[in-house]
């Protein structure tokens, strides 16, 4: 009985094709098989209508037939995924451009005492071309830039101070209870924004403002530089 029912079946399913003809079969490549009619003419007598082919190839420059010539002639040619640019990069390109702009905006900067009466450098304009100017202003100095860090809007320098007690003094110093000055001391150039532009301040640290008198020598430097 089940070797009846089994032939039945391979029957029906090799019969579907004679039934249905080709209703299920794959017809992906039939373009392969079809036929070019002649073009359709206007009708005299008759408007004239737009008339043009439905399958259009477009016709490739001198250019694009070498590219296409010299692909199909190397078989081996594999195909490179385009990958976006590096974050470091594009860094490098928008403060390559704020530099550029800061050598053509008026930063106008001005030398003032805030509320509270500390001094710092009053800037226009915007925070990034500030930024950029005043990097630029202080690697002209005699100051050294440290690092930096556009985050937080610090600038990290190392400036010397003839008042500054020398620390780490030699044996015959300390015998002698000699005192020695000048040293190179780290300082925060702070940058912050403000209802009129932003303003540069000299710190000791995150906390502590720097001598006031440093500070104005410091920020003059830094002026005159960005004003040239």
């Amino acid at each position: 009985m089940l070797r009846a029912v089994f032939l039945l079946l391979l029957v029906s399913l090799s019969g579907c094709s004679a039934i249905f003809g080709d209703t299920f079969s794959d017809k992906a490549k039939g373009y392969h098989e079809a036929e070019l009619s002649a073009p359709m003419k206007q009708v005299e007598g008759q408007s004239a209508l737009p008339i043009q082919d439905i399958l259009v190839i477009p016709e490739l420059s001198d250019k694009q037939q070498a590219n296409a010539a010299a692909q199909s002639g190397n078989t081996k040619q594999e195909f490179v995924t385009p990958a976006p640019r590096q974050l470091l990069v594009v860094e490098q390109e928008q403060e390559v451009a704020s530099l550029s702009d800061s050598q053509t905006y008026s930063l106008n900067p001005r030398l003032e005492r805030d509320g509270a009466g500390t001094q710092i450098l009053r800037l226009d304009g915007r925070y990034g071309v500030a930024w950029a100017a005043i990097a630029e202003a202080v690697a002209k100095t005699e100051y050294k830039l440290l690092d930096l860090n556009r985050s937080t809007g610090t600038y990290y320098v190392s400036i010397f101070d003839p008042t500054a007690k020398i620390e780490d003094r030699g044996f015959w110093d300390w015998l002698t209870n000699a005192e020695e000055y000048g040293v190179d001391v780290d300082y925060l150039l702070k940058l912050n924004r403000s209802r009129l532009g932003v303003y540069l301040s000299l710190q000791s640290d995150i906390e502590t403002l720097a001598d006031d008198a440093l500070a104005v020598q410091v920020l003059s430097d830094i002026e005159k530089n960005i004003a040239q």
